[in-house]
């Protein structure tokens, strides 16, 4: 089919993963949310004229009113024929530019979550700044390679804290299951370790707010679930930034931040230099990334303990429970006996853990956007 063909399907990777940013007021948030995309859902497919390459005009950001029999991609247009994708090393496929005059995958720019796209209606430049050093040291599962330098990245299993790490068209190619994601992971990444018999996946869409008074199950302190009351609602605001040394933190409180009053004066502004008292007493420099608002839900167990919680940690009565839950669930009886919880105080990983240098470590990368606020 030529370029000008009219066949449309609807693409794999929907809307929110091109408009998802770290930037709470971006200028991107005022583009359309859905461009070039027909009221059911579908996008035209062209084909480049040179390269012959298949792209939605939804997804690769082109308008449809222009393409034409000779529709080139931006790769073409540019006569960069030899140049591959920073982010996996490939060459060909559906490539944009960057901000720092390299070119990318469309693929690679949704599935790395760091990855932003400037212009969300044209999906480019690709702004890559926001990755942390540590993706570029990941070792890709199947192509068995260590990049020294900053020249591929690679994305990680959703599963808990799996370090299984790929480039992202090597996972495609090798039918990793990559499957969109609620903000703000974007995309769900399941290695072939953890594909099993299929989990019970929570629908995200379906998880109400919670209200006082309503009992759910929660996890307490000594490591089982229990039934629990929600007794408070609050939202917290949590402030992330990026390390001069390449570590980050995406759960630092405002008062954290040493110069700046950030309680009366509130958040800096993005890439503004910060001092941040960490949790052994030092100062270290960094940079603010974004402020995160965060939904919280103060539980009481039967035992008078409270513990605050987010959404994602709780779980509703009429809910089917994941195995790692049932497994650990527990009744309380109504004679509240001594020993049933734990009194003894378990000493908690700090609460702002520093990424771990990939050479020493497993490999496991946190993500830089958004981490577990209470483990």
């Amino acid at each position: 089919m030529s370029a000008g063909g009219c066949m449309r399907t609807k693409p794999l990777i929907p809307e929110m993963c091109f408009t998802i940013t770290t930037e709470e007021d971006s200028e991107s948030e005022k583009q359309p949310t859905a461009p070039y995309l027909e009221g059911d859902g579908t996008s035209l497919l062209i084909s480049c004229f040179q390269c012959s390459v298949w792209v939605h005009t939804s997804c690769y950001g082109v308008n449809p009113a222009i393409v034409s029999t000779e529709w080139k991609c931006a790769r073409c247009k540019a006569n960069a024929m030899n140049e591959s994708c920073c982010l996996c090393l490939l060459r060909g496929g559906a490539l944009h530019k960057t901000t720092n005059d390299k070119w990318v995958h469309v693929l690679c720019a949704v599935a790395v979550m760091e990855a932003r796209f400037v212009n969300i209606t044209e999906r480019s430049p690709v702004d890559l700044s926001g990755i942390p050093l540590q993706r570029f040291k990941l070792k890709c599962y199947y192509c068995k390679k260590r990049v020294k330098k900053a020249s591929g990245c690679c994305v990680q299993c959703s599963h808990g804290r799996c370090p299984t790490a790929y480039h992202p068209t090597c996972a495609q190619a090798a039918g990793v299951l990559m499957q969109p994601d609620d903000w703000p992971f974007v995309v769900h990444v399941t290695c072939c370790r953890h594909k099993g018999p299929p989990q019970i996946e929570r629908n995200k869409a379906a998880m109400h707010d919670l209200t006082v008074g309503q009992k759910v199950i929660c996890k307490h302190k000594n490591g089982r679930y229990y039934q629990c009351d929600v007794v408070q609602l609050s939202k917290e605001t949590f402030y992330e930034v990026n390390f001069d040394d390449g570590s980050f933190s995406d759960n630092l409180f405002p008062e954290d931040i040493v110069n700046r009053d950030c309680t009366e004066l509130g958040p800096p502004p993005q890439g503004e230099v910060v001092q941040v008292r960490w949790t052994d007493g030092l100062v270290y420099g960094a940079k603010f990334v974004a402020a995160h608002v965060i939904q919280m839900y103060l539980v009481e167990f039967e035992d008078g303990s409270q513990l605050t919680a987010k959404r994602d940690d709780v779980y509703t009565l009429d809910e089917e429970l994941p195995k790692r839950v049932k497994s650990r669930l527990s009744k309380a009886s109504d004679m509240r006996f001594d020993g049933i919880f734990e009194d003894n105080e378990i000493i908690q990983e700090s609460k702002r853990q520093r990424v771990i240098n990939s050479r020493y470590r497993g490999d496991y990368i946190e993500p830089v956007i958004y981490r577990a606020i209470m483990e």
